[in-house]
């Protein structure tokens, strides 16, 4: 989950709402960039950071009882295995296109674990001949699916930075990666709030996103249950922004 403090409480994001909001941006991309099998690429980025939370196998909270950002998260050998298998089981059920793009991502954000894991460095090279296996089906070469997967790393940093309140004000810019096509693009938010992205490389000039959240206004708490019990009965509140060009 993503964590932000305000001074209303705590804003918690999941991580498949935050997987929605880069489906949504990824969806306003310039038609170029959507390919014949344009809906599966869609569901994998929507579901790529999918069943994160399992209050049962986790605690997510820190050791005074504040709610968890998964950046702080100390993650085992067998969290990230387990959350990674469950992550394929459905994708698979779905389509081996969208597995393919599960599994290019899990090779991405898990390969520096495999340097200090055989069992994770194990898993990581039995995804590859799989995935290997379903590109066949597809006659996709790895360049197309590096091509491809640029966009959910660029949609991806886009929702996680909106979901991180971490837009600059004041038209300052930061850098969302470089991705889609070879180029670096950069984030802003102007006067009016705003949010503007250089260089442009979506269809419409102006358009809506949305992202829903929970705010929880007490401090802290005394156990992982209280948090989810806390956590479920919150109302859903809705977070919107403005991009233009």
């Amino acid at each position: 989950m993503i964590v932000n403090t305000t001074n209303e409480g705590w804003e918690i994001f999941s991580h498949s709402a935050h997987g929605l909001l880069a489906g949504n941006i990824a969806n306003h991309l310039a038609e170029k960039f959507k390919h014949e099998n344009w809906i599966a690429t869609l569901t994998a980025i929507i579901e790529h950071d999918d069943r994160q939370l399992n209050f049962e196998e986790k605690n997510y909270l820190t050791e005074i009882g504040t709610p968890l950002d998964f950046l702080d998260e100390h993650r085992t050998t067998h969290d990230i295995l387990s959350r990674s298998q469950r992550l394929l089981d459905e994708a698979q059920k779905k389509s081996t296109w969208v597995a393919i793009f599960i599994m290019h991502h899990l090779q991405f954000i898990y390969s520096e674990d495999a340097k200090e894991s055989k069992r994770v460095s194990k898993f990581l090279s039995n995804l590859e001949a799989k995935k290997k296996n379903f590109m066949s089906n597809y006659k996709l070469s790895s360049s197309d699916v590096d091509s491809i997967y640029q966009i959910m790393v660029f949609a991806d940093r886009c929702s996680l930075i909106m979901c991180q309140n971490g837009i600059p004000s004041l038209g300052r810019k930061l850098e969302i990666n470089t991705s889609i096509g070879g180029k670096t693009y950069f984030i802003m938010q102007n006067e009016a709030e705003q949010v503007k992205i250089e260089p442009w490389i979506f269809e419409p000039s102006e358009f809506k996103i949305t992202c829903e959240y929970k705010l929880l206004e007490k401090s802290s708490f005394s156990s992982n249950k209280q948090f989810e019990t806390e956590l479920e009965k919150s109302s859903i509140r809705i977070k919107e922004w403005t991009l233009k060009k």
